[in-house]
């Protein structure tokens, strides 16, 4: 009975999520302005079946025999969301970092569970590592996406812990860096969005197939001190207590809390929504010095 209370509750949150950012996300996408800069490719298939997945490919002007890349990993609490949201954002990086951005669809909560995600994007790099020839990755996300950024170049350079997460697609090449715009550090496995992690092998306990780093990427941060970390927040990020306990983990991390400014204020995943802002310029600016910078 409680558990059907607590997935209820969690449904529930998910429904007014997805509205809350549709209503946001609509007349954003409608009026943005690309940055002239960079090559597109659009809608490369990389993953066949019923609900095909696809990625995005920005490379800027200029590149040519790319070795390397962004692997760009949208937000939206792991329900909701889609490339196009994260379009904008990755040209700027590209055109900032000189190399290709690749920008990643992936099954959604709760069509799918973690251990899915994280296959898929492994599936992704695998994909471009083939097609492309790109043989190192840096791994960039929002909110969601930026646990998902983390995670996955930490199971990309650890079979163990991949294994642990039960995934057990191996990606090719090697993840150098990640990038975490405003990340989703902790998910109670009670609430939203983290209920939607795992499928209980029995409602009647709490038993968890995933451990307990799943939840809360705080106790797996100093697993791998050889991966360059960049953490952006900003002063109305909800997330932000969490990203800044978050960098305590890390004695190399840069790490940006970006200030309101007049009428620019630094709201949740700020780059995203406004690549343009100085702020965000900056930030950008940051994850491209993270990946191409400190090597």
């Amino acid at each position: 009975m409680f558990n059907s209370f607590i997935r209820h509750k969690a449904e529930k949150e998910r429904q007014i999520f997805i509205r809350n950012c549709t209503a946001f996300d609509t007349p954003r996408l409608e009026n943005e302005v690309f940055p002239a800069g960079c090559k597109t490719e659009m809608d490369i298939t990389y993953k066949d079946g019923p609900k095909p997945l696809k990625l995005d490919v920005y490379t800027p002007f200029g590149c040519v025999g790319a070795r390397e890349c962004f692997i760009l990993i949208h937000g939206g609490a792991f329900v909701y969301g889609f490339k196009k949201l994260d379009q904008n954002f990755g040209m700027h990086l590209a055109i900032k970092a000189g190399i290709p951005v690749v920008n990643v669809d992936y099954t959604l909560m709760p069509e799918a569970e973690l251990p899915q995600i994280i296959t898929e994007i492994f599936k992704a790099i695998n994909f471009v590592y083939i097609k492309y020839g790109f043989k190192k990755f840096h791994t960039v996300g929002d909110s969601a996406g930026g646990y998902l950024a983390y995670m996955v170049a930490i199971a990309a350079r650890s079979r163990h812990i991949a294994h642990r997460m039960w995934v057990f697609e191996k990606p090719k090449g090697t993840v150098e860096s990640a990038g975490l715009i405003c990340p989703g550090i902790q998910n109670h496995p009670k609430g939203f969005p983290g209920l939607y992690f795992e499928n209980r092998i029995d409602d009647r306990t709490d038993t968890q197939r995933l451990p307990d780093y799943a939840y809360d990427l705080g106790l797996i941060a100093e697993r791998d001190s050889d991966l360059r970390i960049a953490i952006i927040t900003g002063e109305e990020d909800f997330l932000r207590e969490q990203d800044r306990a978050f960098k305590e983990h890390f004695d190399n991390a840069l790490y940006y809390e970006a200030k309101n400014e007049g009428d620019l204020k630094m709201h949740h995943v700020f780059p995203i929504a406004h690549p343009e802002w100085p702020q965000s310029v900056k930030s950008i600016g940051i994850i491209a010095e993270n990946a191409v910078g400190r090597r």
